[in-house]
């Protein structure tokens, strides 16, 4: 018969597993709520209840955590307005789509106001390289995303490239998140949709425009 494991070879004082994802989430809510400098280690331990030595052995010190916890929300909570934006056929509906999640996103009730990547990774930018370093790479792959999608609709007019139409979108986007952080509600994120659509798309020149 073979005998019992001892405590030792049972692990004991090993360390608990960590719910990786449930943490990680919780740094997302911290960081968005109190911004990068704002959110103390005691935060975000009590947050994502852990010992500092879990969190350090887990994701590193803050720093790191704050770039795991962008990466996250630019793929869950943060990818809303894209996957609206390229789900919708119809070109002028996507752009209503992207603007509409986005404003969404930044009004949903239970979570901090704005956006973590607009208003706390831009804030944090201006110090910190490697924070400026990632948000640029979010910021161009969406922009680069959205540049593909209106460069296969040639029946939008030519004198607005595919590019300045996405970086358009993005300092919509953006402008909606600090509005939020702001205070302003989904409804008045929402006011002004129609006239946002219409000067992405570039319906007239406005060179043109003057000459009539």
């Amino acid at each position: 018969m073979a005998k019992p494991s001892s405590p030792a070879q049972r692990g004991k004082g090993r360390p608990p597993s960590i719910d990786r994802i449930a943490a990680l989430d919780a740094a997302v809510l911290t960081f968005w709520e109190k911004g990068y400098e704002g959110a103390s280690l005691t935060d975000l331990t009590n947050a994502m209840n852990l010992s500092r030595p879990s969190l350090y052995s887990g994701f590193g010190d803050k720093a790191q955590l704050f770039d795991a916890a962008l990466m996250r929300y630019a793929q869950t909570i943060g990818s809303a307005p894209m996957a609206a934006f390229e789900a919708e056929p119809d070109i002028s509906k996507a752009i209503r789509a992207f603007l509409s999640e986005a404003a969404a996103g930044n009004t949903t009730p239970g979570h901090p106001c704005g956006c973590l990547i607009g208003c706390c990774a831009a804030t944090a930018a201006e110090s910190d390289p490697n924070v400026r370093r990632r948000l640029n790479q979010l910021l161009s792959d969406t922009q680069s995303r959205l540049a593909k999608r209106f460069e296969a609709e040639p029946k939008l007019p030519g004198h607005f490239s595919a590019r300045s139409r996405a970086a358009m979108m993005l300092d919509f986007m953006n402008a909606q998140a600090i509005r939020a952080r702001s205070g302003a509600t989904q409804d008045e994120l929402m006011e002004d949709l129609d006239m946002k659509v219409h000067a992405v798309l570039g319906a007239q020149d406005n060179s043109e425009r003057s000459l009539t």
